[in-house]
């Protein structure tokens, strides 16, 4: 799909949903939202209904969450907002909130599966706790139907994933995450079809860069090992 195709309201439609709130916090790098227990406070397209959660069949054999989209209201080439992770929800805790660049998040990852007839193209929002700036990255590979398939995004100002700031930068949008949103681009084929769809998500992820993994491990190991000082 050309990214030309892509029509203008998909800005305005994701912007109009936002929340406000402050960010005083640092994300958690590394850390993976498994949906262990619960829906960990995501929400659907609306914002206003957790998802439902999942005791098993994950892309690992455990939970994960899911929704239910119908594209009967739906215009082609828009965005299909899935999945809501926001800070004024504490989706996760609130484990993704905060300045991406100075806590050191390199990639952003995650594992979807939809049910749809047909292979769909995903996308990721990412913005402040005021819902804007965002910045757009569009995963090329279609999702195919019935599979789980991983998407991943480097964080980084030269990836060709991101297709837009909305009008502001990398730096402006990285140094204040609020809000996540995942969803598809509404294909021409199901727009105004009638029909319920589910689309499954697991394994919400940021890693840090490999120095600052590395600083991780070795932070781990110390804390170990004074623990076994303590202990002995």
């Amino acid at each position: 799909m050309s990214l030309d195709h892509l029509n203008v309201r998909f800005w305005a439609v994701l912007a109009l949903l936002g929340v406000l709130s402050s960010n005083s916090s640092a994300a958690i790098v590394p850390f993976t939202e498994d949906f262990d227990n619960d829906a960990a406070n995501w929400f659907d397209t609306t914002g206003m209904n957790l998802l439902d959660w999942i005791p098993a069949g994950g892309p690992d054999g455990g939970s994960y969450v899911s929704s239910i989209f119908n594209f009967l209201n739906s215009v082609p080439d828009d965005p299909a907002v899935l999945f809501r992770g926001h800070d004024a929800f504490d989706s996760s805790g609130d484990a993704f909130v905060g300045n991406w660049i100075t806590d050191g998040v390199s990639e952003f990852s995650f594992f979807i599966r939809h049910n749809a007839p047909l292979p769909l193209t995903a996308f990721t929002r990412f913005a402040s706790p005021m819902n804007f700036p965002g910045a757009v990255a569009l995963e090329f590979v279609p999702l195919l139907p019935n599979v789980w398939t991983e998407i991943s995004i480097a964080i980084d100002p030269d990836n060709p994933q991101f297709i837009t700031f909305e009008g502001s930068d990398f730096e402006t949008v990285f140094s204040n995450i609020g809000n996540l949103q995942l969803g598809v681009i509404v294909p021409r084929d199901l727009a105004g079809v009638d029909a319920d769809f589910t689309f499954d998500l697991d394994k919400v992820t940021i890693i840090p860069a490999p120095a600052g993994f590395a600083v991780v491990v070795i932070g781990a190991l110390v804390n170990r090992r004074r623990r076994r000082s303590r202990s002995s």
